[in-house]
């Protein structure tokens, strides 16, 4: 009789040699990895306001720190937690208002007959 580690294989009703019978059950398991290319990472958030001095934290740990440093603590869920979130740069805004600069700059040119104002 031949030595080793043997595992009973339900599916011939034998003892099979065991890297046999473990490299079947595991191709026969479903594939739980994820198709995305590289693990997700958690943690990071948007910019968020402090109520307490105003100024933008990135990070929990950061805010967290200036909170308990604050003598506050923060407590629940905030239901206005969008209202503290940095405004994104919005290039139509700032598209209206060059369009808007140049129109006056051209008005203030044509009305001065060529020359340039005194920014006084």
């Amino acid at each position: 009789m031949a030595r080793g580690r043997f595992l009973w294989d339900s599916d011939t009703q034998t003892f099979r040699p065991s890297h046999e019978v473990i490299s079947k059950r595991f191709k026969a398991q479903p594939v739980k990895r994820s198709d995305l290319p590289t693990p997700m990472v958690i943690g990071c958030m948007d910019e968020v306001r402090s109520p307490i001095n105003g100024r933008y934290y990135n990070d929990k740990a950061g805010y967290y720190r200036h909170v308990e440093r604050a003598g506050c603590a923060i407590v629940g869920y905030d239901k206005n937690w969008q209202d503290h979130i940095k405004p994104r740069y919005d290039e139509r805004v700032h598209e209206a208002d060059i369009v808007a600069d140049v129109k006056k700059s051209i008005e203030q040119v044509n009305t001065h007959g060529g020359a340039i104002p005194d920014a006084a």
